[in-house]
């Protein structure tokens, strides 16, 4: 099989990011994705944060990211808001934090390293660039089930305490990153719900 190589997005990837986002994200609306626009809004005010996961030919992963400062990040915001509405019209040249919008693998290629590849390149261009970490909003997807038994607060605990696993939260903090608090009313991503876990990762620790 074909070594997962990652790549800097170009054009030609497009439609079948398109197509991957509506594979990776079935309880957005469509209005949510990211549409050929978005991705070409990326690649102007960011090339270098924007990256595709292949293995051979075949798109397997996205990540897109861009800069921010942390006045920005730190205080509660909606997805929609931070990201621009899709535009990434929030990035700042001299951000000197890395903002984590999207990152996403095809549900076929799951469990085969994409993530970590992925999140090790994210982890690459905030040492070349000399950035203080990543800020990400996480989704909690495992949330739901304990909605009738517990606050989101009382389960972001009980998954940093590693008592409860959240299939996105948790690997995230394999990967070193901190819960620095909940977004409420971050995305509303249909079933999943609509709160998020403001998560860090800071160059210097790891």
């Amino acid at each position: 099989m074909s070594t997962i190589t990652i790549i800097t997005l170009n054009h030609d990837h497009i439609p079948a990011l398109m197509e991957h986002q509506r594979l990776c994200f079935p309880t957005l609306a469509p209005e949510d994705l990211f549409g050929a626009d978005h991705f070409a809004a990326h690649m102007q005010v960011f090339p270098e944060g924007q990256q595709v996961a292949l293995l051979g030919a075949t798109v397997v992963g996205e990540s897109s990211t861009f800069r921010i400062s942390g006045s920005r990040v730190f205080i509660h915001h909606t997805f929609s808001e931070i990201i621009g509405f899709g535009y990434f019209s929030e990035h700042d040249a001299q951000g000197e934090w890395l903002y984590g919008a999207d990152m996403s693998v095809h549900p076929n290629y799951r469990r085969m390293g994409v993530a970590r590849a992925l999140y090790d390149a994210r982890k690459e261009l905030i040492r070349r660039l000399e950035l203080r970490g990543m800020v990400a909003g996480g989704m909690l997807p495992g949330y739901p089930r304990y909605r009738d038994q517990m606050s989101v607060e009382a389960y972001v605990a009980e998954v940093v305490a590693g008592r409860l696993s959240d299939p996105t939260l948790t690997p995230q903090l394999r990967n070193g990153f901190r819960v620095h608090g909940v977004l409420h009313d971050h995305l509303h991503a249909g079933e999943l719900g609509t709160d998020a876990a403001l998560i860090v990762w800071e160059a210097g620790e790891c």
